[in-house]
């Protein structure tokens, strides 16, 4: 995923299904300049953690999207 994508979902009030590492999360912030993420799991969002934005895949369809 890019930037630009990871920012729209992070802004949209639709609900749109992120993978990292097989684990559905949320996103909390990306960061432009340093490429990076803060997400957390969907179940439990006292767990954040920074992952680099590339890591992160958009599920469309049934198909996951970089």
């Amino acid at each position: 995923m890019d930037y630009d994508r990871a920012q729209h979902i992070l802004l949209s009030k639709d609900k749109i299904e992120v993978k990292w590492q097989g684990e559905s999360v949320w996103i909390d912030s990306v960061d432009k300049y340093s490429g990076v993420a803060t997400i957390h799991p969907e179940n439990d969002p006292r767990v954040s953690k920074n992952v680099p934005i590339t890591e992160l895949q958009e599920q469309a369809s049934g198909i996951a999207t970089e």
